[in-house]
Order: C-alpha cells, then structure tokens, then sequence
C-alpha cells in the first residue's frame, strides 16, 4: 500500500485509467497527462517502487485526448511463442509487457500505437505495430490472449481486430452504436459479449486458425440494462452490471423467443443511480415518500417510501397464523414450556392476575437462573422480565436462557392462550405451549407501530419474529430488511431531469426530455396524478429550448398555486446559454395551462418561492420577480431586484430573508433580503474555490453544501468576529469526505419518530447522489455528538480500515488545493456497524468507552430509527 499521487503534474481531464499486467509484472496507471506510471511487481506478488515514464512522443496527442471510455490494456505479442489456455506464460524466455495506446492527435485524428515497457531502463520502447488514422468514433481497447494475441478496437460505426500479422474490420450494427461494456467468454479469446449505450448485448465471434484471425462476425442477442459490466458466470447465465439501470441476472438460450431476444432476464437488482431530483412529500398523510427522478436506460419516476416497520412485517413472511373468534387484548412471549397457569404461584380470573398463597418448597436448583432456591423454573424470578405488551412498548432480552420463543395470548375471556412454533407450521394445544423455537437469539430490538384500523396489539422481535394480533387472528412473521423500503417505479421512456409536487392539485410535475435516432432532442413538461402516477397533460417545449428548474410556487394575494418552470436555449453555436424563460403553469381540470412567460438573458438553473415571489438564478444573477397584474386583467412576471458577482449560479436555498448561493466555481454566498429597501445585500461568502453541486441551509447560521470532490462541507456566519473584514467571511467548521457525489439536498425524513424519543426533534435532511444512494443527515444535540464521536473513535480502533487502510485518510477531506482531517461529522455507517460486531469485538469498543454492551446497543439502535 502506498499514496501514488505525484505533486507536480496535471490531472488527466478525462479520468483515471489503470490496469494490471496478465503475466502481473506490473501495474500501468495513466494519471496525469503526458505520464505513464508503472508499479513493478516481482516474482512474489509484492509491489515494488513506483515510477513515472515521459511520454515525450504522445505529449500532445494525451493533452488532446478524449479517451472517455478507452481503456490502456497490456498484451503480449510474438508471432513463434505460444501461450496456454489459462494464462499468459511465456516459453523460452519471457517477453516485455506491451502498452497499446488509443489516442487523438491534434487534428482530432484517432491513432492506436504500441510500446514495450522496459523495467530495467525504465522507459517505453517502441512496441512491434502501429495503426494510424483509425475510425474516429474508436473508444475501447480489448486485449485478446494467445494464441491470437493483439488487440480489438471497438467504434461506433466498425470494429476491427490488429495484431502484429493481422488486420480484419465489420460494421457493428446498420445504424452503429457504442460499445461500453465486453466480457471475454472462452478462454482462447474467440468469443466475446458486447453490451452498447442502449441496452445492446451482442456477441462477437473471432475465426481463427493457427494462430491468425481470419474472420469477424457479430450477433445480436436481446436487449438488457446499459451494461456498465458483464460478467460471463457459466452455463450461459450472465450477471449485467449497470449504473444507469437495475442489474440483471440473466440467461442466454439457443432458441431466440418471438421478438428475436436470445436473452432472458431471471432477475434484477435495483438500482436508483443516478438520481438527478427528488421531492420529499407526504401523500398518505402519515409517513413521507420521497419521489425522485433518475436516468436509465430508459428512465423512470421512482416513488420510495419507508414504510412502518409494521406495514412491513405485514408484508412479511408469515411463520403462522391463528384464527381465533377471541380478540386477544394483550400479547406476551415467553420460553416455550414455561406457564403461568399452573405452579406459578398466580392464577387467571376473569381476565385479572390474582395471587396465591404460595406453599412451602424444599430448596432445589432453578434450571432457569441456576440458583439453589425454593422456586422452580416456572416461579423463577428471572420470569418477571417477561413483561405484557400493550401499544407500542419495547423490552430488549440479552440473557441466552430466552433464546427460545413462543407467544401466548390472554384473549377477553381471561383464558390463556400459548402457541408454540415448528418450522413454518404453528400448533395450540389448549393452554400448553407445543413446538419449537422460531430461532435461536434476540439480535436487535425494534419497534412497531400501527393504527387501530390495522392492529390491535403488536408484539416485540424475538428472534426474527413479530406477533401481530388482528381481529379474528394471531400472525407470526418474520421481518425481511429489504421490505422496509419499498420502491415503485414508473417508466417513462425518456429522460427525467426534475420533478416538483403540488399537494393543491395532487399532482406531480416533471421536466424530461427524449432524443431520436439523430440525437435531436425535444423536452417536455408532464403532468403526473400523484396516487396512480398517470400522465395526465403534457407540454413541449420549443426546439433547443429544455428545463432547467422546477418549482410549486403561489404569489401574493393570489388564491392558485402554480408550476412555475425555468429554462435554457441550448444553441450548437454558444458555449453558455444565453436566452432562457420562465414558464407559468396553472392546473385546470387536469391539464397544464400556459398562462405567463418571461424571458431571461441566460438559463434558469434554479427555482425558488420566496415571500410570496418567484427567486431565480439565471446564469450569473440572483433574480427576484413580482407577480403584477396587467390592465386587461392578465398577470405578468416583474423583476424587483437582482444581484451579480458569481460565475454561475446552478442551486440556490431560502430560510426567511436569508438566501445561500452555490457557485460553479466560488462555493457560496450568504445574501438578505431587505424588505422595506427591496434590494439584496451580501453578508458573507466562503473564500475558497469549491465547485459546489449542492447547498441547504441546517439552521440561521449553518450552512450545508456539497462539492464536486466528494466532500460535504458545513460553514457558518462568523459573526462575533471583530473586524468587518473577517464577519463578511464564512467559516468552515465541519469537513467530510462522503464518496459520493450529491446532486441535491432536502428538508425531511421518512420515518415516523418514536414518541418521547430523544431524537423525537432531531432536523434531517435527505440527500441523493449520482450512485444512487439516499442520505440522512441528522444535526444532533451537543452531549450525544460527544458520545457518538468517542465511540466512533473506539470503532476505528477496534475494527480499523477496510482492506487495511486508513479510515481517517479516506474520511478526510481531499480537493486540489487542501486536505483537511474529518471534522465535526460523525459516520453513520461505522456507528450503526457496532451492531453486527461479534461479542468479543463489542466488548472491546465496551471497555473503551467505560460504557456497558447493552447500553451502547440501545444508543445505537436508537440512531438507527432515523433511517
């Protein structure tokens, strides 16, 4: 392990590209342009000392080079060696890894070109070809074993095969298409699978014969997600990796159905990347959803909502169900063969506990505390913890004597019932347990809830059991995680980019565009209904013309609430935008009705209500526009005042008169808006050069932005210091390097919060990343954060980083100027993780933090409820 970044030396504007030696003589890493570092590996396995090769003669072909999805990829060529079946071994001597390189030249020419890498000179010798003046859509290189060797070289229009003694060309397909993803079925390099930016699977099939391609044939085979990666399992069953789709599992059969599809899909992994939009809203009046728009493929509205851990276990697998014409009032889970109706020392009487005078008993071991006593296994103290469940209670069980589990109920005749579980089947033989346990083990409790229409009584986790009692019935489930969070899809066939929600109309707007064969693209408005997702009314806007924002937005002194859509011209001929509108939409009998436009000189990147007016960042300038009505009885949008000063404003957030700008460039600004004087002033802006993707305001004085490194950022006002200077500059007091990068920030949550619960009033905040994860972010009380940040300082030293490396490096806080420790954040993900530690391990953070297992379980399971 090592830190290979250079200090001098300019980042390839095109990406990382790296790649392993199949003989694993050495790693090659393209990281910055005009350089080819190469990490030697001996005989051993280890890694040796790094080191970096000029690439004098292709200097400004990689300053030129658009190698989006080119890949660097090291073979070995010699026309008399042969290699085997199964690796690459070299007989009779050993020859030197070769670089084949896909590049562009200054005249937008694309050239492929070979060197050997000579470890002992360390440097790049000229490799045995050549192939100059290739076609111009060539973007990935795939190395082709022995005995073939060479390379293949896929475009949008052909692909061709090179090696030193051959050369062979098809058209990919009659209209062409790009290739992103292969995946090398046989061993020998003779077929290959080919996965294209639509959602293409093709097969590639190489003839050979002693040693020398001699044809090329493609096939297609059916239609999957855009393949990120293939991976070729066995047995025509393939796994299809996508980031702008679900994964698949699939399989190839000889016989192709009636479409003419070779490929059937068995089974797909969903994916929400990458998430573009989201709105948080509440459309049953009880929990939030959050509804969010992302592309694929072909690309859809998501609806997620996380659902009562009792919707969930109502959706669960059920271990068995009891029907009863008695409605049980109360739930209790008990170890199996222990009752109280006899020899406890109580008894049942019309539904109440009454109390017996207990008889005299010879001392005797309790085979349930093992205690020498006169009580027995069913009078047992420990017992007492077993205590009725009514509503929404909770009771954690740690002591492994009650790792076995059954239910009993008392039902409103006073008699107690107890069920035992076998397997999947449930028993009741009067009111004697029967059965064995569901399973071995108390992990982590949780709780339920639930409204008097779906359950009467809810009982607590045992094992990974839920006892529900409703009328009529007792069921016993299991809880499956996955259910928790429940996904609803709706496809739209083209490309969402934003979505806004109007609880007045019950409706959902979305901006969204699709392209045809030319890629000539032509955006929209739509209208969805907000329960059924149906597209109700749609608008096209006008060519060249796309949305750029969205917002519900109502006016002063005007009773309707309307979409309000903010958009671009994106002309061939300009770099920026110059030219945009805002339009005003209102909804009439579930169509969209253009009642006012206003043109902008740049694009609209983002909407916002504000004070009963419409905020807009358009290109450079903060706008704020007025609704005024017009003497013939129509209404028009009127600017009241603007503010400049930034490169390009892409997202703005409001909180009262304040406003935080996030810059493309200069990270952001803090404004007020001065009411009586109707004009925008500056309080303070953060001096660095972030390049911030999102923003949201945590309180009067924090701040909270993300940036295009990964890292999420807090700053805040610095208003108690004692220059003017020092007060108009924001403070960073919080740095994070999250992994992912944010696309948007949201005020919300999607869980309902336990009653009386310390984090009962803890503000999150929601957010969504290219990656397609969802975030929470919690601001927490000052005593809690103190706790949480001791135990995950416990945590990196109990278990330390994944992979052995260091957990404070990859959490720290990198850009191209600076590189800060994590501060003022705490990891969930490494809090919650405490969790699935084994015993040992929890008692080691335990003494560490002088604080008992239980009492840390309890903390971090409450902090799970957040989520």
């Amino acid at each position: 392990m090592g830190d290979i970044s250079d200090q001098v030396g300019r980042p390839s504007d095109n990406g990382q590209i790296g790649i392993i030696d199949p003989d694993c003589r050495l790693i090659g890493l393209h990281l910055y342009d005009g350089s080819f570092k190469v990490i030697p590996i001996d005989n051993k396995g280890q890694l040796k000392e790094a080191f970096n090769i000029r690439v004098y003669t292709l200097l400004d072909e990689y300053k030129n080079s658009i190698r989006e999805n080119a890949r660097n990829a090291f073979n070995s060529f010699e026309h008399a060696c042969r290699v085997s079946s199964f690796g690459y071994q070299i007989p009779n001597g050993c020859l030197k890894p070769t670089n084949v390189v896909l590049y562009q030249d200054n005249n937008d020419a694309r050239h492929v070109k070979t060197y050997e890498v000579s470890l002992k000179e360390k440097d790049l010798i000229e490799g045995p070809w050549s192939q100059k003046n290739i076609a111009n859509g060539s973007n990935l290189l795939i190395p082709v074993p022995m005995p073939l060797g060479g390379v293949i070289i896929t475009g949008e229009e052909t692909i061709v095969y090179r090696s030193a003694t051959s050369f062979k060309a098809i058209p990919t397909t009659p209209d062409g298409t790009v290739i992103v993803a292969y995946e090398r079925i046989d061993a020998d390099g003779s077929r290959y699978l080919l996965g294209d930016i639509f959602g293409f699977l093709h097969l590639l099939l190489i003839t050979h014969e002693k040693g020398r391609a001699t044809e090329l044939q493609i096939e297609f085979l059916g239609e999957t997600s855009a393949a990120s990666t293939i991976s070729y399992l066995d047995n025509a069953f393939i796994y299809v990796g996508s980031r702008y789709g679900d994964s698949q599992l699939v399989k190839l059969s000889l016989q192709p159905d009636a479409n003419g599809s070779h490929v059937r899909v068995l089974q797909s992994y969903v994916n929400l990347g990458p998430i573009v939009d989201f709105c948080v809203v509440n459309l049953e009046k009880q929990d939030n959803a959050l509804l969010e728009v992302y592309e694929k493929a072909k690309d859809f509205i998501s609806s997620l909502q996380k659902e009562k851990q009792s919707r969930s276990a109502c959706g669960s697998n059920d271990q068995g169900r009891l029907n009863t014409m008695s409605i049980p009032s109360t739930i209790e889970v008990r170890p199996p063969n222990i009752s109280h109706t006899k020899g406890s020392g109580k008894r049942w009487k019309g539904g109440r506990e009454i109390a017996m005078e207990e008889k005299e008993k010879v001392r005797r071991t309790c085979s349930v505390c093992g205690k020498k006593d006169k009580h027995n296994k069913r009078s047992c103290p420990l017992l007492k913890e077993i205590s009725k469940v009514e509503d929404v209670p909770r009771r954690r069980w740690s002591d492994p004597r009650f790792a076995s589990a059954a239910a009993a109920a008392v039902v409103g005749s006073g008699r107690q019932r107890r069920w035992g579980m076998r397997g999947c089947e449930t028993e009741r033989r009067g009111g004697r347990a029967v059965g064995e346990h569901a399973r071995e083990g108390v992990e982590h409790t949780g709780s339920c809830y639930g409204s008097q229409s779906q359950f009467r009584v809810l009982g607590p986790y045992v094992g990974s059991c839920l006892a529900i009692a409703k009328e009529g019935e007792l069921t016993i489930g299991t809880i499956d995680d996955i259910q928790k969070l429940h996904i609803h899809t709706v496809p739209l066939g083209e490309h969402a980019r934003r979505i806004s929600y109007q609880e007045q109309s019950q409706t959902l707007a979305v901006c969204s565009f699709q392209s045809d064969t030319d890629e000539n693209e032509m955006h929209f408005v739509r209208l969805f209904d907000d329960q059924t997702f149906e597209m109700m009314s749609v608008y096209e806007l006008e060519t060249y013309e796309c949305g750029c924002s969205i917002v519900s937005c109502s006016f002063t002194d005007v009773a309707n609430t309307y979409y309000c859509v903010g958009t671009a011209f994106a002309l061939p001929e300009e770099v920026e935008p110059t030219k945009g509108r805002i339009l005003i939409f209102v909804v009439e009998n579930g169509k969209l009705q253009l009642i006012v436009e206003k043109e902008t000189s740049g694009a609209v990147y983002s909407l916002n209500s504000f004070h009963g007016k419409l905020l807009a960042a358009v290109n450079q300038k903060i706008q704020l526009y007025k609704w005024m009505a017009c003497d013939e009885g129509s209404w028009e949008l009127q600017l009241e005042c603007g503010y400049h000063g930034r490169v390009l404003s892409l997202c703005v957030q409001t909180r009262g008169d304040l406003i935080v700008v996030g810059d493309l460039m200069k990270s952001i600004s803090l404004l007020m808006y001065k009411r009586e004087e109707g004009r925008f002033e500056e309080l303070a802006h953060d001096r660095h050069m972030n390049w911030i993707t999102a923003v949201e305001i945590l309180d009067d004085d924090v701040f909270i932005c993300a940036e295009n490194k990964f890292n999420l950022l807090t700053l805040r006002t610095n208003a108690e210091a004692p220059t003017k200077e020092k007060r108009a500059l924001l403070k960073t007091v919080g740095e994070y390097h999250l992994g992912e990068f944010v696309n948007c920030f949201h005020h919300g949550s999607l869980v309902m919060r336990l009653p009386g619960s310390e984090l009962e009033k803890v503000p999150t905040i929601i957010f969504g990343t290219v990656n397609g994860a969802i975030g929470i972010i919690a601001s927490l009380p000052s005593d809690l954060y103190i706790f949480l940040e001791q135990l995950q300082a416990s945590m990196v030293k109990a278990i330390g980083g994944v992979g052995g490396l260091s957990y404070d490096e990859w959490r720290s806080f990198y850009s191209k100027k600076r590189a800060y420790r994590m501060k003022n954040f705490i990891d969930g993900d490494l809090i919650e993780s405490f969790l699935d530690l084994p015993r040992n391990r929890m008692e080691e953070v335990s003494v560490a933090m002088g604080v008992p297992v239980e009492e840390l379980c309890m903390k971090v399971e409450e902090m799970t409820r957040l989520h």
